[in-house]
């Protein structure tokens, strides 16, 4: 089971090689009215198959690191979060996710990939950012 978020929080920092293990094949952040900052570490939640985060009114920040998120066939969303500024992501993490979905994340500045993220996506969509660009 993975550890909830606290309500008030500003921000959720998970260590490396966490939750490896955890039968929980869904992780969805959402509705946290104060966080501001998501760090995953590396080696963290390869079993998990779907990250949502969404409608964090807050979030700032992305980083996750190396080699996380590896299961095969899994889909990362990031959509409503009007102050996301950036997306950091490490080498390897997200290497077998088929789809990427980034929509109406208007404040976005900066997406970084490490070596080989998303390297088996099939579906790259980016829609919403800021106006006139996409």
């Amino acid at each position: 089971m993975i550890d909830a978020i606290p309500l008030d929080a500003e921000q959720w920092i998970i260590e490396n090689k966490l939750y490896n293990k955890t039968s929980t094949m869904e992780l969805t952040i959402k509705d946290y009215p104060h966080l501001k900052r998501i760090v995953i570490g590396n080696n963290c939640f390869k079993r998990i198959q779907v990250l949502e985060i969404e409608n964090l009114s807050e979030l700032e920040s992305i980083t996750i690191g190396n080699n996380s998120f590896t299961r095969k066939d899994g889909s990362y969303r990031v959509v409503n979060c009007p102050k996301l500024e950036s997306i950091r992501i490490g080498g390897y993490s997200f290497y077998n996710y088929h789809s990427f979905d980034v929509n109406n994340l208007p404040s976005l500045q900066t997406i970084d990939f490490g070596d080989y993220c998303f390297y088996s996506v099939s579906s790259f969509s980016l829609t919403g950012l800021i106006d006139g660009l996409v």
